[in-house]
């Protein structure tokens, strides 16, 4: 039953920046239409509003269907469009308005606020009832476990940082970083980007070229980097932020001396991504789902694996997308049978055909010649999955999960917007900076 309570508990939410949101005009349709028999039983699905997750909603939405007319079952699939501006206000608005899609896409550093206030089912006795765990990768459930150590949406992928490489640029440079492929430091990779950067002052549009496209507002990215050089950015346990600490310091001057030194373009005047979407960047750190983009722009891609990062102990984060069920889905079964189907062998094939997944199932991880490894025939892309022994602690990139779960999201928002401030010349230094970061974070309401 529809928690009324919310309206008054949740108010702050609404001030929360999430990465989508509000749902599409028209009634809730999707822009496409329903997918499947117009006769069928009907559920309501959620996807964000963007070419590639269109993509990988109608591949895996229309298998489901098929999916259940084998099994003698009419269903038909309602698409909820939702864009990226206004998730968290449009999840509360329709949550009390009773018109929540009974499976909504969510990421993992934002469900928990939803998993604590009752929007999201719990999935414990669905899974212990129907999944096998053992045949998946463990970390891509742990992802999930996002309240009181329960799972509270389905898994569809496994995601980690690595190198994309633009490799017909490196190729014009005459740069090699085939030396690479089975490991390297952070001090390596920022020799790399040094090299390029001479190569790149001899183009006549040098101004626009950047050696590496920053992705340091990215929780994923920062978490790790920050972590790596012994600092953190908030811990949950005391509720404060981590900017007072020397190894956080120290990864805000690294930072500083990229920008600085052009390794990096000023994250203020560009949006992570654009600079290698449009050919003018020769790295990027960037997870999985993003390969699809880059072969619309027609990038030739390679991949290398993230550096070891930091001296001592060297981090890596990790997370994932999923599917939840809504607490007040009058389906709850169908809900979980489409969920379950996205986490199956056949569900697992049809996203890896999008070219944007690492399946969670460690069987279609491991082989050489699954389906995921297809999209970019001949090419390395094992710095995707965890290895043994590559030095990597391997932590979720969620770094406030478990503290004050209406917050979390906020903290992460402070962060990368603070990040996206830390070329201003008002600060001068990075000890300047963090001592501003630091009133800012634990400022978080």
């Amino acid at each position: 039953m529809l928690k009324k309570i919310l309206r008054a508990a949740l108010p702050a939410l609404l001030t929360l920046a999430f990465a989508f949101g509000a749902v599409a005009c028209g009634g809730g349709s999707g822009e496409d239409g329903p997918i499947g028999d117009p006769e069928g039983e009907e559920l309501r699905v959620s996807y964000q509003q963007d070419s590639a997750e269109a993509r990988v909603f109608t591949a895996l939405a229309s298998a489901f269907v098929a999916d259940q007319k084998e099994k003698g079952n009419s269903v038909q699939i309602t698409p909820i469009a939702i864009s990226a501006a206004d998730y968290n206000q449009s999840v509360l608005k329709m949550y009390n308005a009773e018109t929540l899609p009974d499976v909504v896409y969510t990421y993992d550093d934002y469900a928990s606020q939803w998993a604590e206030n009752g929007v999201f089912e719990n999935l414990d006795s669905y899974i212990q009832r129907d999944l096998d765990l053992t045949l998946y990768d463990e970390n891509a459930f742990e992802a999930a476990r996002v309240y009181e150590d329960s799972v509270y949406f389905a898994p569809r992928e496994y995601n980690q940082p690595v190198v994309y490489v633009n490799a017909a640029l490196m190729e014009s440079y005459g740069i090699d970083v085939s030396q690479y492929a089975d490991g390297w430091t952070w001090d390596e990779m920022v020799g790399l980007l040094e090299q390029i950067r001479a190569k790149m002052d001899e183009q006549p549009n040098r101004e626009y070229l950047y050696p590496l496209d920053s992705s340091f507002e990215w929780a994923a990215m920062l978490n790790s980097f920050v972590r790596s050089e012994g600092g953190y950015l908030f811990d949950p346990e005391t509720g404060t932020a981590g900017f007072d600490q020397p190894g956080t310091q120290a990864a805000v001057e690294k930072i500083m001396r990229l920008i600085n030194d052009r390794l990096i373009a000023d994250p203020r005047s560009n949006i992570s991504g654009s600079t290698f979407l449009n050919g003018s960047a020769a790295l990027w750190v960037m997870s999985r789902p993003r390969v699809s983009s880059c072969l619309d722009n027609e990038i030739e891609l390679s991949f290398l694996p993230m550096p070891l990062m930091g001296e001592q102990e060297h981090y890596l984060c990790y997370g994932n997308t999923g599917y939840a069920i809504s607490s007040i889905s009058e389906k709850k079964e169908l809900a979980w049978e489409f969920c379950k189907f996205v986490m199956s062998e056949k569900g697992q094939e049809v996203f890896s055909e999008t070219g944007n997944c690492v399946p969670i199932l460690l069987s279609m991880q491991q082989d050489e010649n699954a389906t995921w490894r297809q999209s970019l025939s001949g090419v390395d892309q094992s710095a995707f999955i965890r290895s043994e022994g590559d030095g990597y602690t391997y932590i979720l990139s969620t770094y406030a999960r478990g503290y004050d779960q209406s917050k979390e999201r906020g903290i992460y928002t402070k962060v990368g917007q603070l990040i996206g401030e830390i070329s201003n010349e008002q600060y001068g230094t990075a000890a300047a900076f963090c001592e501003y970061a630091q009133g800012q974070v634990n400022g978080v309401k």
